[in-house]
């Protein structure tokens, strides 16, 4: 491989680190710590996912199922969760900065200790839902 060749392959391939760990979500669905700003993960089933600690940013997954998933200290600004199904989903000390939550069924998840700064949360499902502040949510309850 020429020098200007290999230069470009290093360089593409340190511009898309999310691409493994993206990859690893997809095969393993566990990928704690990862690195998967921007990607997107829409209408996909990770139930029991463990993101604990992962770096989310910007990502989208709208319309997925993540029953169960853990995202406790995960980075997940402005994160799509748009009619997601994230019943007992845990996002504990999270940073969810300016997330959509919006028509989103958060049925006993726990968002204890989270930032949920300007994230938006119309027509979510909060039914026994542990806000930030560790009170218990009946809204939505049927």
């Amino acid at each position: 491989m020429t020098r200007p060749l290999a230069l470009a392959a290093c360089l593409m391939a340190l511009a898309s680190p999310a691409l493994s760990d993206s990859t690893e979500l997809s095969e393993t669905g566990s990928c704690p710590g990862c690195d998967l700003s921007k990607a997107g993960f829409a209408d996909q089933a990770l139930v029991g996912a463990n993101l604990t600690g992962a770096t989310l940013e910007d990502g989208d997954f709208s319309t997925s199922n993540l029953f169960l998933a853990q995202l406790d200290d995960a980075r997940a600004d402005r994160v799509n969760f748009r009619n997601a199904s994230l019943k007992a989903t845990t996002f504990v000390g999270a940073s969810l900065r300016g997330a959509d939550f919006r028509g989103a069924d958060l049925s006993g998840a726990r968002l204890k200790d989270a930032d949920i700064t300007d994230a938006r949360f119309d027509g979510a499902i909060l039914c026994n839902t542990v806000m930030p502040d560790g009170e218990l949510s009946r809204d939505s309850c049927q």
